[in-house]
């Protein structure tokens, strides 16, 4: 188990930082170029690793590994229509929640939890919650107004590519304000973050052990993700896709970060128990805030401080147990 801990927080750390990129991308770029070529990047570089590994791909293992790549940027968009309609406050630590599904799936499949171990998984949940719901750092409270994401929004399940929403005048305006559509489309998100997890154990059991076969379950969730979002770009103008050499390095970064990601929570997950392994690979949105403290210069409000400490005491829990 300790190997499929350490793989978690290696992908938890990954997103983070993916993450506070993807946020700064957004802000000169448009949000579905970045979402495609980052992932377009992602797929080319996991093709040069797949030069050197070889792997052996089987197909249950990569029908699985697709749909864990669709399901979850499916649940990405619907965690960003959600923030178009409702509040941040609302709508994240709403979709945050999916963290307990691959406990809950890891239970009901036999897996054993000793008590530090369950114990830590739910500081680790509500953390990671407490987190989510109060957004990237310090700044002015908009909970009493409907607000636009902020542009370094802090997601709460794990992709192939998770570029944070922004208005970038290329993605279709939607004024309508309903926090009750808003809360079900997060919950409806929360479930695909989770799902992905439960559908990704999948993968890797039919997949079996090895870097190899990590490396082909990786290519499919990438190719999945791919082909949803490829999709969606699909509805926007020439102009806002158009592959620039600053969208591409920025991308670039994305994509590289992403890959590290998701090849370390394929291997997490096949080297340890799901119920422990999920929610220690959705620490990202802990990651990216203690990133944008240490380097960004953001002050960390009490709640937060709070979170993260019941993020590190799950965490030690966790290894421990």
């Amino acid at each position: 188990m300790v190997l499929g801990v350490v793989l978690a927080i290696a992908a938890s750390t990954a997103y983070g930082l993916s993450d506070v990129l993807s946020g700064s991308a957004v802000q000169r770029h448009s949000t579905a170029a970045v979402a495609l070529w980052s992932q377009v990047t992602g797929l080319v570089l996991l093709g040069l690793v797949a030069l050197v590994v070889h792997p052996a791909p089987t197909w249950p293992a990569t029908w699985w590994g697709l749909a864990a790549g669709a399901l979850a940027s499916v649940a990405l968009l619907l965690f960003y229509t959600a923030l178009q309609r409702g509040r941040t406050a609302i709508v994240a630590p709403v979709a945050g929640s999916g963290v307990a599904i691959p406990v809950a799936a890891g239970l009901l499949g036999g897996e054993p939890l000793a008590w530090p171990v369950a114990v830590g998984v739910v500081a680790i949940a509500a953390g990671v919650l407490v987190v989510a719901a109060t957004g990237g750092g310090d700044g002015p409270d908009t909970s009493g107004t409907p607000d636009s994401p902020h542009p370094r929004l802090l997601r709460s399940g794990p992709t192939a590519a998770r570029p944070v929403p922004a208005h970038d005048g290329c993605t279709p305006g939607d004024d309508v304000r309903s926090t009750r559509s808003s809360v079900v489309l997060a919950a409806l998100a929360a479930v695909g973050f989770g799902a992905f997890f439960v559908v990704l154990d999948l993968a890797t059991t039919a997949a079996g052990e090895g870097l190899g076969a990590s490396v082909a379950v990786t290519i499919a969730v990438q190719v999945g993700a791919l082909a949803v979002t490829a999709l969606v770009a699909a509805g926007h103008t020439r102009d806002c896709l158009v592959p620039r050499p600053g969208l591409l390095a920025s991308a670039a970064a994305v994509g590289l970060t992403d890959v590290v990601g998701d090849l370390a929570v394929v291997a997490a997950v096949g080297a340890g128990p799901l119920a422990v392994v999920g929610p220690l690979a959705s620490l990202d949105p802990v990651v990216s805030v203690l990133v944008a403290v240490a380097v960004l210069g953001e002050r960390l409000r009490a709640v937060q401080a709070g979170g993260i400490a019941a993020v590190l005491a799950g965490v030690v829990l966790v290894a421990l147990g």
